[in-house]
């Protein structure tokens, strides 16, 4: 691959000519370009020379393209046979859900439910064709100024930030929950990285249900959060893209917008989702999780080529003012739709809190800790040098992302031990200052149960120099670990010798409660 530099006026396959840099990160960059053969604006982009994942991310826009559903945002070409690797993709410009939030609050929620309903059918048809998406935010959504809803980053976005799961239908009904408890309450129920919204509040360990947090909300359109996010532990829980879709049907739908981009001055284009930083190539020290919200984005689409003066004519005045007229009109029902125009309107509702501190257990004080970052480690047996675990460095942050269906995660064994090629592997949790703390709680896969596990708390970072707080084997579900009342630390280390019997270890999300 070249290693020459990319810049603004650089043509790829002698056609697309790079013009503004959009966005850049984790090794990969985003252009708006111009296709000069089809003369139409396109997103492109490009990978530095290191980047180690430039085939998967072709091989996956490849594989996307395939795609026929409108609302999916279209793949146009994809290589990496030349000296530059590259996607090119449709240029979508309107509002993220994240920004119609931030600009007018929350959603009615029939408009709600219709934005959410059009994602989660085109998702089903991309399940159906065996693509997912597997890392759906506020900002993948878009309502575009075409007056069509679009779905961003099929496909590409979890190879680029690494994300893999043994249950994509369910981490994209999750991800389609999440959609749609922000549009409902304008909170995002996940990740600070994820969005710049509000994060919602949670109750000992687990988002609050969306009808707390906003009053008016219709019974049905609580339960269908709560059944694709799993909140409460619902007895049918939502699992698929098609299942969200299928209920969101019976929820009464009110119209969208005409059309997007009712501010002034050029719509954004909605191409720039950032990207995690690249895993170093030291095992022992992953990078840390981004803990500001990403850069806005800044792309525009192209202006519109000048209209050419008329030629003067003898005009009919009466059917120019019935069209100026008719244009007026046009553009207040427009308007009325934006702000409202359904019984109960948009604005966002009284008692829906727009700053959340840490949520409080009841009746115990202790308060869920943020954390600062997620580090796996691990240590190889004597003379096993090459046969480390892949998956236990780069998975890490996954027990930290609030979602439930990604996972901290070895390699698969045929064994407990890990191929006895080695002596444990490890999970860092590190807070941002030395915090009192009251207990752990990890969310455990059924295939989990039995892994044997030592907890050790303190300010050092290496785990040989900390007294053991506690040890126990994981069970299927929520565990909670009680420590010592007086433990204080900036670090909690779990560690495992064994792994459970069918060979795979698996932690979900990892919860730390006590006082800063």
């Amino acid at each position: 691959m070249s290693t020459s530099v990319i810049e603004p006026g650089t043509r790829l396959a002698g056609r697309y000519r790079l013009e503004e840099q959009v966005s850049e990160a984790g090794g990969s960059t985003l252009w708006k370009a111009i296709d000069e053969i089809l003369a139409r604006a396109v997103c492109v982009r490009t990978f530095a020379p290191d980047f180690p994942r430039a085939a998967e991310v072709v091989t996956a826009a490849r594989s996307a393209s395939r795609l026929t559903d409108p609302r999916l945002t279209q793949v146009f070409d994809a290589d990496d046979s030349g000296e530059r690797a590259y996607v090119v993709s449709e240029w979508v410009s309107g509002d993220t859900l994240e920004e119609m939030i931030e600009k007018d609050g929350p959603l009615a929620p029939g408009r709600a439910a219709r934005f959410v309903s059009e994602a989660a059918e085109a998702l089903a048809s991309a399940h159906q064709a065996g693509i997912s998406h597997l890392c759906l935010t506020a900002r993948d959504l878009v309502w575009t100024t075409g007056g069509t809803v679009k779905l961003t980053g099929l496909g590409v976005d979890a190879v680029l930030a690494g994300v893999s799961t043994a249950d994509p239908a369910r981490l994209d009904a999750l991800g389609l929950g999440q959609m749609l408890y922000a549009a409902l309450t304008g909170q995002w129920p996940g990740s600070a990285s994820e969005s710049s919204l509000p994060i919602a509040p949670e109750t000992d360990g687990e988002f609050v249900s969306p009808g707390e947090l906003r009053a008016d909300l219709p019974p049905a359109v609580t339960a269908i959060v709560c059944r694709a996010m799993e909140i409460g532990a619902p007895e049918t829980p939502l699992t698929t893209p098609a299942e969200v879709a299928a209920a969101l049907t019976e929820v009464p739908r009110t119209p969208l917008p005409l059309f997007a981009g009712l501010q002034s001055g050029p719509p954004p284009a909605v191409i720039n989702r950032t990207r995690p930083a690249p895993k170093p190539e030291a095992r022992t020290v992953p990078a840390p999780r981004p803990t500001n919200p990403p850069t806005q984005r800044t792309a525009r689409m192209p202006a519109p080529p000048p209209v050419a003066e008329p030629e003067v004519r003898s005009v009919n005045r009466p059917l120019v003012g019935g069209a100026i007229a008719a244009a007026a009109l046009v553009i207040a029902l427009a308007i009325w739709q934006f702000a409202g125009g359904d019984t109960g309107g948009d604005e966002p509702t009284p008692g829906v809190p727009t700053e959340t501190s840490a949520p409080q257990q009841p009746g115990s004080g202790a308060a869920k800790l943020r954390i600062a970052s997620a580090e796996g480690f691990q240590q190889v047996k004597p003379g096993h040098a090459g046969h480390e675990d892949s998956a236990v460095e780069p998975t890490a942050r996954l027990a930290v992302d609030g979602k439930s269906g990604t996972y901290w995660e070895t390699q698969s064994y045929h064994d407990s031990i890990f191929g006895n090629y080695l002596e444990g592997v490890g999970i860092r949790l590190t807070l941002p200052e030395s915090s009192r703390i009251s207990k752990i709680v990890l969310n455990v896969p059924a295939s989990s149960a039995g892994a044997p596990y030592s907890l050790s708390i303190g300010d050092s970072a290496d785990r040989s120099v900390l007294t053991e707080t506690g040890s126990g084997t994981l069970a299927p579900g929520k565990n909670e670990i009680a420590v010592p009342s007086d433990t204080t630390g900036k670090y909690v280390i779990l560690w495992f010798t064994k792994g459970p019997q069918d060979g795979k270890l698996r932690i979900g999300e990892a919860v730390v409660f006590g006082a800063s």
